[in-house]
């Protein structure tokens, strides 16, 4: 199923975290050490009434960096809304 974004959303990739199982102790499935505050994730689409999409900052494909907490998964695809993207990754000085 493909998500079209609306409401200044934007959906986004981010890579799976690896796993480290080189613990000693016996620890829940899921359990996650330290989450990271941030994450940077790769633009898929974005709302037609994103700010950021219309001054031309931000396109599909493009890398971002976005808080951690903020992104939520509905039917298999990652959302934000626009307000918690920090950065934009790019090549170069």
């Amino acid at each position: 199923m493909k998500i079209k974004p609306l409401n200044r959303h934007l959906v986004v990739y981010k890579k799976p975290k690896e796993k480290k199982s080189n613990s000693s102790f016996v620890l829940p499935e899921g359990y996650e050490s330290s989450v990271e505050q941030h994450s940077v994730v790769k633009v898929l689409d974005i709302a037609e009434d994103s700010t950021l999409g219309r001054q031309g900052e931000i396109s599909p494909g493009c890398e971002i960096i976005v808080e951690t907490s903020m992104l939520f998964e509905v039917s298999g695809s990652i959302l934000i809304l626009e307000n918690y993207v920090y950065g934009l990754i790019s090549e170069g000085t």
